[in-house]
């Protein structure tokens, strides 16, 4: 039995040689054929585990980047990409209020590499605590509203703004103010400034990377009319009538109104501010003058200030047609000139009082003629007329034809007097009267029309 049990361990001995052997052989066949490969990446770090009532000051870099080294088989270690390696930064043990190192830890997917420790291993963390905190907003007014009004209380909306954020930054701050200018307004101001927000120390601070509840405040001035004081819109008088073919365009006052004074109840009641009459009997141009005013008994101006009234006057527009020969100029005294239509019809906007008092003479077409050889053109008319503020409309037709021809010189040869058509030795025919009959020129061929009459032989 001893015999057999020794048998059975040097056995087992030699198995596990064996085994060792066979593992000792296969790994020295794989890093022959497959060696380790070490290699470093560079990837972003993040943060994790930050507390909700805190917020981090530094480092200010959202993703630190961190260098690593890793080791594995080079089939292994060639396919590896960034994605692969995490770098976790955890917040949630971090003390506030003071600067401490936190351990980067360095994480794989894949577990046929070895990580070494990243490059740096720590980093530098601050953590503040998040505090909010409500400031209240001031009202600065500058300027003043116009005489004769009062200035109500104002309103703000909000009247505090919500600040959140560290509790160093939302301490030093003291209040907010908004500012608004007057310039005698007359009207309840609406306005929206931006808020300035001051520290302690009474200077201007500044509110970046603080979280503001509202970044604008609305502003309401209300403004009414004092009890003994109204603001009354001025009318203008004006009688009489324009020259004929004008006519009144439009009566500018300014100032358009005035303050006046007075009793509360008299206030109260309606009433007009009027201009003294103006008189605009057979004007024919704007008219301006300085006028004054005629107020209801017991009211009376604030303050003595000219007003002036203007009237704008213009005439009626009409138009005009005219039926206007075609002067031709540049014409050559070789050539000679037809054109068709010799007339146009001209049609023209403008003041009626102008258009009353123009002539034909003064509207006048004409063609240029200047350097044209023989031929036929089509050309647009020029019409001129004088500079009174007339608009031409239209012109009918707009174009004209023209014809430029050379004059036909008359032949000296005569010849060929058969060449006439005439049969000289016919008898004279005797009319009733017996008086003889002559050839008239109407026998003559159509291209010898232009010869004079011929007396018979």
């Amino acid at each position: 039995m001893m015999r057999l049990t020794r048998s059975f361990l040097a056995n087992l001995a030699t198995l596990i040689l064996c085994f060792i052997l066979a593992v000792v052989i296969w790994v020295n066949a794989m890093q022959v054929e497959d060696p380790d490969l070490k290699r470093a990446l560079q990837i972003p770090a993040t943060f994790i585990g930050l507390p909700e009532d805190a917020t981090r000051i530094s480092p200010t870099d959202d993703n630190p980047s961190v260098l690593i080294s890793f080791e594995g088989p080079t089939s292994v270690v060639s396919e590896l990409s960034p994605d692969a390696f995490s770098a976790i930064i955890d917040l949630s043990e971090v003390p506030l209020g003071s600067e401490v190192s936190v351990p980067i830890e360095v994480q794989t997917t894949n577990t046929q590499v070895t990580l070494d420790d990243p490059i740096p291993n720590t980093i530098t963390v601050r953590l503040e605590k998040l505090v909010t905190r409500e400031i209240d907003v001031e009202l600065e007014i500058r300027g003043e509203v116009a005489r004769g009004h009062t200035m109500g209380e104002p309103l703000i909306d909000p009247p505090v703004i919500s600040v959140t954020g560290t509790e160093s930054e939302v301490d030093r701050l003291d209040f907010a103010q908004v500012t608004v200018f007057l310039n005698d307004d007359t009207q309840t101001r609406i306005e929206s400034p931006q808020p300035l927000f001051y520290n302690r120390q009474g200077r201007v601070a500044s509110v970046s990377g603080l979280q503001l509840s509202t970044d604008q405040v609305q502003v309401t001035i209300p403004i009414n009319e004092s009890a003994d004081f109204a603001n009354k819109v001025i009318t203008a008088d004006v009688v009489g009538q324009v020259a004929p073919g004008y006519r009144v365009l439009g009566v500018t006052i300014e100032p358009s109104s005035v303050l006046v004074t007075g009793r509360p109840t008299q206030l109260a009641l309606p009433f007009r501010v009027q201009t003294e009459p103006i008189d605009i009997t057979g004007l024919t141009e704007t008219f301006q003058s300085q006028v004054s005013l005629v107020l209801p008994e017991g009211i009376s101006l604030d303050s003595v200030s000219e007003i002036t009234v203007t009237v704008q006057i213009e005439p009626f527009s009409s138009t005009k047609i005219y039926n206007q020969p075609i002067e031709l100029l540049g014409v050559d005294d070789d050539l000679e000139v037809t054109v068709d239509p010799d007339t146009v019809r001209v049609v023209l906007f403008g003041p009626s009082p102008v258009l009353d008092t123009l002539t034909e003479q003064e509207v006048r077409v004409s063609l240029d003629l200047f350097g044209l050889e023989p031929g036929e053109y089509s050309l647009e008319p020029d019409v001129d007329v004088p500079d009174r503020g007339l608009e031409l409309r239209s012109i009918q037709p707009s174009v004209i034809d023209v014809i430029i021809t050379e004059p036909v010189t008359p032949t000296e040869d005569f010849s060929d007097i058969e060449s006439l058509n005439l049969d000289v030795q016919q008898p004279p025919e005797t009319g009733r009267e017996g008086r003889t009959a002559v050839p008239t020129p109407s026998l003559l061929p159509t291209r010898f029309a232009w010869l004079p009459k011929l007396r018979p032989f």
